[in-house]
C-alpha cells in the first residue's frame, strides 16, 4: 500500500498551502486506521466525504493564491483541480459495489494520484514560480471592506497585517523560529497600543457597546501572551500553525465580526442625526 504519511519532500515551501496539504494527508490517513470490519465501508466513505469537502476548499484557497501572484498556468492548474474533484466523486459512487479491500487498494492509488503526484509535479511548479520572481507571499490581505472609516484605526490594522507577514517572509531556515518569536512579541505590543487607540475612539463617539468590546480585547491580549510564554516549547511547525489561528480568529474575524460595529454605529448615529434634522425643519 502507498504510504500516506506525510513527508519534508511534500512541502511548496508557502505555509498555508504546506498546512493544508498536511490536513489533506491526515483526513486521507484516517481511513486505514485500525476498526471493526463491519464498519470500515461506512467509515471510509465518511471519510472521502470529509477529503472531498476539505479538497474544494483547499483547491479554492490555492486558486486565489495563484491568482495573487499572477501565475501563468492557472488555468490549466485549475483543470487539474477539476479533474481531481470529478475523479474523487466517481470513486465515492462506485465504493458500495466494492470490496473493502478492494476500496483501501483504489483509496491508497487515488490518494497518490489525488495529492502526491499533485504536490510534487503541480504545486512546487508553482512555488518555483513565485521564487524565480521573488514574490513574497503574505499570509493575510488588507481588503477594503475591513475599513471601519477612522483613519487612524485602519492604519494600525494595516499596519497589524504588515507586522503578521513578517513571520512568513522567506529567510534561511534556521532563523524561521526566531523570526516567527519575534513577530508574535511585536504583534503584542502594538495590539496593545492599538487596542487603547480603538477604545478611545469607541468612547469618543459613545459606542454602545464599547465595555463589551474592551473585555473582547482582552481576551485576544490574555490569549496572546499565553502563547508568548509557551512559544518557546513549540516546534516550528507548531508555532507556525498556531500564529495563524491567531492571525484568523484575533485579527482577521475580530476586525470583521466586531470592528465593522463600529461602522454600523456610525451609520446610526448619522441616520439619527438626519431624523432630528428632518424634525427640526418641519
Amino acid at each position: 500500500m502507498q504510504d500516506l504519511s506525510w513527508k519534508e519532500s511534500y512541502l511548496v515551501g508557502e505555509t498555508n498551502i504546506d498546512r493544508e496539504h498536511k490536513k489533506l494527508f491526515n483526513i486521507a490517513a484516517k481511513a486505514f486506521q485500525a476498526v471493526d470490519t463491519n464498519q470500515k465501508p461506512q467509515k471510509i466513505k465518511s471519510i472521502v466525504l470529509e477529503l472531498i469537502e476539505y479538497t474544494k476548499v483547499h483547491f479554492h484557497n490555492e486558486e486565489c493564491f495563484m491568482k495573487k501572484v499572477k501565475y501563468p498556468k492557472l488555468s490549466e492548474h485549475q483543470k487539474l483541480h477539476s479533474d481531481i474533484i470529478i475523479s474523487m466523486n466517481k470513486f465515492l459512487k462506485t465504493m458500495n459495489s466494492k470490496k473493502i479491500i478492494e476500496i483501501e487498494k483504489e483509496l491508497a492509488h487515488f490518494v497518490e494520484y489525488w495529492f502526491i503526484n499533485h504536490i510534487v509535479y503541480e504545486d512546487k511548479r508553482v512555488a518555483q514560480w513565485v521564487k524565480s520572481h521573488n514574490i513574497e507571499a503574505n499570509c493575510v490581505t488588507w481588503k477594503s471592506e475591513y475599513k471601519i472609516g477612522n483613519a487612524l484605526i485602519d492604519s494600525e490594522h494595516q499596519e497589524l497585517f504588515n507586522i503578521a507577514n513578517e513571520a512568513f517572509k522567506k529567510g534561511p531556515d534556521c532563523e524561521k523560529k526566531d523570526k516567527i518569536k519575534a513577530t508574535i512579541y511585536k504583534l503584542y505590543e502594538y495590539m496593545e497600543k492599538h487596542f487603547l487607540d480603538e477604545e478611545m475612539y469607541m468612547k469618543s463617539i459613545n459606542y454602545n457597546y464599547q465595555e463589551e468590546h474592551k473585555k473582547i480585547h482582552k481576551s485576544i491580549l490574555e490569549g496572546l501572551n499565553t502563547f508568548m510564554k509557551q512559544s518557546s516549547q513549540m516546534d516550528i511547525e507548531t508555532l507556525e500553525s498556531q500564529l495563524l489561528t491567531f492571525i484568523e480568529v484575533g485579527l482577521v474575524q475580530h476586525i470583521v465580526a466586531e470592528d465593522t460595529k463600529i461602522t454600523r454605529w456610525l451609520i446610526f448615529l448619522e441616520d439619527l442625526k438626519e431624523a432630528k434634522e428632518l424634525r427640526e425643519v418641519e
